[in-house]
């Protein structure tokens, strides 16, 4: 699992919450969601290490009850999931929003409803990728799902009308917060992880060459 290992970790933070580059914890996933009880302790330790651990723990609490094994993947695609129900509340959102409001915002919600369509298909890719552990596929599906969910304000912008879909585009903590916050640091440990793998490469090669 060696190198694999770091790129997921990587994966975790573009699917909104890194789950840390640290040993995998297996177990039972039948802890109390939360606000009903205790928070799975699996859950709660991989969250500690995430950029926004009550937002982690909150969002994964709520499904960890339907993972038989709960480990930094499926925490991961809890965080998926949870993206995916925001913006599957925020399409909802836009039809009620469509009745009321005028032309001009109508045009520009029309515009937003695309990009939430867009966005849940890119997170059906990256769920699909995580199945087949497709790591640099689901990266870049989730970075796209980031982007199109973004895209939702520029229409409004361009026409100069305000955004009625505004309190689910600034809901904090916003899934670009969490991976401007976190990305670099997480790449310096993922080199770091690599430079030493190739390390123990190049000493192999040399033992040998000696032998």
């Amino acid at each position: 699992m060696g190198q694999a290992y770091p790129r997921l970790v990587l994966l975790a933070l573009v699917a909104l919450l890194s789950a840390g580059l640290f040993p995998q914890a297996l177990g039972n996933g039948k802890g109390k969601v939360h606000g009903g009880g205790a928070v799975n302790p699996l859950v709660a330790g991989i969250c500690s290490r995430a950029p926004f651990p009550e937002v982690c723990t909150a969002t994964a609490g709520r499904h960890a009850s339907k993972y038989p094994v709960i480990d930094n993947l499926a925490v991961l695609n809890m965080q998926v999931a949870a993206f995916a129900k925001r913006t599957a509340q925020a399409r909802k959102h836009v039809a009620v929003a469509a009745r009321t409001i005028p032309p001009p915002q109508a045009q520009a919600l029309r515009t937003c409803d695309t990009m939430y369509m867009n966005t849940q298909d890119a997170i059906g890719a990256a769920q699909r990728a995580i199945a087949f552990k497709d790591t640099g596929t689901a990266k870049i599906m989730l970075q796209l799902a980031v982007q199109d969910f973004d895209s939702c304000d520029r229409p409004f912008t361009h026409a100069g009308v305000p955004n009625p879909m505004a309190r689910h585009q600034h809901k904090e903590p916003h899934p670009s917060i969490w991976i401007s916050k976190e990305l670099q640091r997480l790449e310096r440990l993922i080199d770091r992880a690599s430079e030493k793998g190739s390390n123990r490469l190049v000493l192999k090669g040399i033992r040998q060459t000696g032998s």
